[in-house]
């Protein structure tokens, strides 16, 4: 390596992406329910009750949708558009029976979480099993899920919003061990790299990547006084099966992650299996 890449290489090191915090507000929440109209307003309750120590109840105004308001994916997408809600909320397999078994979210929500801009959160279906009892204690322990941590303040952000004052906030980076080690086989195939110092360096990049921006983030959310505790996660392993063992260590409450891809119309990779089969934990989708 040339004096000039060596230099470029440390300088980029010392180069870190920081998190800047700006608030959030809900004015308009939106609750979509396949209910009736006097079960959605008992629904309404219980989810409200859920998000006492989040959603300031005086400066949010809640609407309803519920069986008769909409018939169809067309239908619902019209009356969010018409609403403009800055919130949704919802639940698992709208309109289908669907939800007693873990293989999809239902067509209404594959469909919503792409289309809107708006960010979704995901209740359990009323009809599972303990689904009341899980909305009965509002969330203390946040997590959000990311395999791309560094820089991603927009998934900080909201995280923080739903994290009530003396909650915590965990920042889970989980590297897919099974991509990092093709890439990984696939230095060791090139002669000209140093295949033992790629794979100790390359390693500690990626985690202390996601491990320095989650630093940034707590002083900033210290700073902002929202009286949380930040705890940062990095590490290698497979991704659902990790992430189900840390939400059982953490006793999380809610997971936030990202559902939608860039170059892509279907759901984030990470996040449709996790959000298919993590069928008791509600998830906010941005």
């Amino acid at each position: 390596m040339s004096t000039v890449d060596q230099f470029e290489s440390v300088f980029k090191a010392a180069a870190k992406s920081s998190y800047f915090h700006e608030s959030l507000s809900f004015g308009k929440i939106l609750l979509v329910s396949d209910l009736d109209e006097s079960e959605s307003k008992l629904y309404l309750h219980l989810v409200q009750q859920f998000f006492s120590t989040i959603l300031s109840k005086e400066n949010t105004k809640w609407e309803i949708l519920c069986k008769s308001n909409f018939g169809s994916v067309r239908d619902l997408l019209e009356n969010v558009e018409e609403i403009r809600p800055d919130l949704i909320i919802t639940y698992r397999n709208l309109r289908s029976e669907a939800w007693r078994w873990p293989y999809s979210l239902g067509e209404y929500l594959d469909v919503l979480t792409q289309v809107t801009t708006t960010p979704v959160c995901v209740l359990p279906h009323p009809d599972c099993e303990n689904s009341p009892d899980l909305l009965t204690q509002s969330p203390v322990n946040v997590m959000a899920v990311s395999g791309h941590m560094c820089g991603e303040g927009t998934l900080v952000k909201y995280a923080s919003a739903f994290t009530p004052r003396g909650g915590k906030l965990i920042l889970s980076h989980v590297e897919d061990k099974c991509t990092l080690d093709r890439f990984l086989d696939a230095i060791e195939k090139i002669p000209e790299l140093d295949s033992e110092v790629a794979r100790e360096n390359l390693l500690s990049r990626l985690l202390n990547d996601a491990k320095d921006f989650s630093e940034s983030a707590s002083i900033e959310l210290k700073k902002a006084g929202l009286e949380i505790e930040v705890e940062a996660v990095a590490q290698v392993g497979r991704r659902l099966e990790d992430y189900r063992k840390l939400i059982e260590q953490d006793h999380v409450d809610l997971l936030v992650m990202r559902a939608k891809e860039e170059d892509q119309m279907a759901m984030h990779g990470m996040a449709h299996p996790l959000a298919v089969e993590l069928r008791s934990v509600p998830i906010l989708l941005l």
